[in-house]
């Protein structure tokens, strides 16, 4: 008899003996306990309904004569690993149990005769046992691939880390040459000051290290710092162009049209050296006050580069060519008129410090009174 399978996704119990008699009393008891059968008195149609469809259980006598059981669940241990294979025998001898061990891996036995409460319960348990094998060899499979996933992205994170590393090396390399670049181009501007004008020089050489000391002071962050030191360096180079009698001690001295375009050559100086539009627009606004009378735009509050309103106080604190106290008491009556309010307090506590460039007598180099007016009024509105 060949064996025939309904289309279904659930396994069925294959039932193979050369005994009809045996055959059907097996099928019986099989289907009345719920399960789909299939059985065959061929040894040879059973495995062929092992390569054609899925089996949960082998039930296989051992003494037939075209294949013995064990040799059958052989074959089928091989053609279907996660089956449960049973062998029903009538004698279970030393040799005959080593074999069934060694060679068809054999989940039970059933004595002839059997009985049938047994044997429905050794056949459910088969039937479990082979959904927890299947259960567990998708799982051993899933965790395999998820293993492969794992591993593939730490692969490609090692290898994103490593291009991460090998970026920064980069980058701190591209910092130190940019760096150094900028020094240069400091150096350069420090020069050109000093050949043309030497107290112009000495004032900026102060206004940058007053810049550094208040960026250290506010914590600023390191582009902002960075930035305030170059937009100190050449807040005041446009002041080179400016047409200037030789009796005059300071360029904030000249008047007029001719004082109020340095801060544009400033800025154009900037944009020419590659230093960005952060310094420039800082450079260009170091006039601007903070109540709106400045020049050259006439910016108010915030409208005024955040840059530019760090550098413009200390610009005049250095300019000024008052003592040190005067300056303070000037610093402290302009915050929130020509200065920034919040820079200001940073400012003072500067000037204040003993160690600082502003801790000495006096500001910078004394200037007369009509001197002082003039280089105040390059800084503070008229009307304050």
């Amino acid at each position: 008899m060949n064996p025939t399978i309904q289309d279904s996704a659930a396994p069925c119990v294959l039932i193979v003996d050369d005994d009809p008699h045996v055959l059907h009393a097996l099928e019986t008891t099989a289907l009345s306990a719920g399960h789909r059968v299939v059985a065959t008195e061929d040894p040879l149609a059973g495995l062929q309904c092992l390569r054609d469809h899925s089996v949960s259980v082998i039930i296989a006598d051992q003494r037939m004569d075209a294949m013995s059981g064990l040799e059958l669940l052989d074959h089928a241990k091989r053609l279907q690993p996660h089956a449960s294979r049973i062998l029903i025998t009538g004698m279970l001898s030393v040799k005959m149990l080593t074999e069934a061990v060694n060679d068809g891996e054999i989940y039970r036995f059933i004595a002839k005769p059997w009985s049938t409460p047994e044997l429905i319960n050794t056949v459910h348990n088969a039937v479990q046992r082979y959904h927890l094998l299947r259960e567990n060899a998708a799982l051993q499979a899933e965790t395999l691939r998820l293993n492969e996933e794992l591993l593939t992205e730490k692969r490609g994170l090692e290898s994103r880390l490593a291009q991460a590393a090998s970026d920064k090396t980069e980058l701190e390399r591209l910092l130190v040459s940019l760096r150094a670049s900028r020094d240069g181009m400091f150096h350069f501007c420090e020069a050109v000051l000093t050949a043309f004008d030497g107290t112009l020089a000495i004032r900026t050489r102060r206004t940058v290290e007053i810049c550094r000391q208040l960026a250290e002071a506010a914590s600023l962050p390191a582009d902002l710092h960075d930035n305030l030191v170059a937009a100190a360096w050449f807040h005041d180079l446009g002041l080179l162009a400016v047409p200037r009698d030789p009796d005059q001690q300071t360029p904030h001295e000249t008047s007029g049209a001719d004082l109020r375009d340095h801060p544009a050559l400033s800025e154009r100086l900037v944009l020419t050296a590659g230093l960005g539009e952060v310094v420039a627009r800082a450079v260009r606004a170091h006039h601007e006050s903070f109540d709106g009378g400045g020049f050259p735009d006439r910016l108010r509050g915030r409208q005024i580069p955040e840059l530019a309103r760090w550098l413009t106080p200390v610009a005049y604190f250095v300019s000024c060519g008052l003592s040190r106290q005067r300056a303070l008491e000037e610093l402290d009556r302009l915050s929130g008129v020509a200065f920034d309010p919040h820079v200001v307090p940073f400012l003072l506590r500067i000037a204040l410090h003993p160690s600082s460039p502003g801790g000495s007598a006096l500001v910078a180099a004394p200037l007369a009174a009509g001197h002082q007016a003039m280089v105040r009024r390059a800084y503070v509105p008229a009307r304050s």
